[in-house]
């Protein structure tokens, strides 16, 4: 629906927003968690912390410096002038058939990636954006499908903090993985049982309720079957898997 020049342009200035802040969130999580870790004992090596503190503040410089910038000055200024004057093409589809196209699509993908997982790493990897995607577009399409939409919504809402949660705790092995292998580490207790105290703590916590996301995935899924149910009205509605 939009101008290819307009989204491809606006596109790119999304992408490297979303890589500026994205660092910065990831700090956020990763203290986070490493802070939770540690509260469950007292005997692991708080460096492994302080790391990740001393890299935060270095995510924070630069999200300042850019969001101070003319760049992203720039985009909100687009954004803010695309609301109220969208750049659409001269001519397109009905806007409400695109959205349901789309959200059909984002829905059957998740619901075939769903069928196909094998508890892999790369699998939740895929099965989280797919609800995410499937997210926004039911979100998008809520003005069409009404009241049951929000319930779907919080269903994939819930994929996505438990898959999300299991994402991170992989991106805290990682990190305190690379900081034992650091030269530049200081540690203030023997690097190998640092890491092992660490990695033995984290696989523990990545054991609490893994496999929490299949509910509310497969209650979305009926709530997908079912949205069709007296809405006559929109026969495009009705077709949705």
């Amino acid at each position: 629906m939009l101008q290819d020049q307009w989204f491809t342009m606006t596109g790119k200035d999304l992408a490297w927003l979303g890589r500026t802040l994205g660092g910065f969130r990831d700090s956020d999580v990763l203290i986070a968690l490493l802070e939770e870790i540690a509260h469950t004992d007292d005997d692991l090596d708080r460096a492994v912390i302080d790391k990740a503190v001393d890299d935060r503040r270095a995510h924070q410089h630069r999200v300042v410096d850019r969001l101070s910038g003319k760049r992203y000055v720039s985009l909100v200024v687009t954004l803010a002038e695309a609301v109220v004057r969208p750049p659409l093409r001269r001519s397109y589809a009905d806007p409400e058939s695109i959205i349901v196209s789309q959200l059909r699509e984002s829905w059957s993908a998740l619901r075939i990636a769903a069928t196909g997982v094998i508890d892999s790493p790369a699998d939740f990897h895929q099965l989280r954006i797919l609800s995410k995607r499937a997210r926004y577009a039911t979100e998008i399409a809520t003005p069409i499908l009404g009241d049951g939409a929000q319930a779907i919504v919080e269903r994939f809402i819930a994929i996505q903090d438990s898959l999300g949660h299991q994402r991170d705790l992989a991106s805290v092995r990682r990190f305190v993985t690379e900081w034992y292998d650091s030269p530049r580490a200081v540690r203030g207790v023997d690097p190998t049982d640092g890491r092992e105290m660490w990695l033995a703590s984290i696989d523990a916590a990545s054991q609490i309720n893994p496999d929490v996301w299949r509910e509310p995935l497969a209650e979305a899924m009926v709530l997908i079957d079912d949205m069709g149910i007296g809405r006559s009205e929109r026969a495009d509605v009705h077709e949705l898997p």
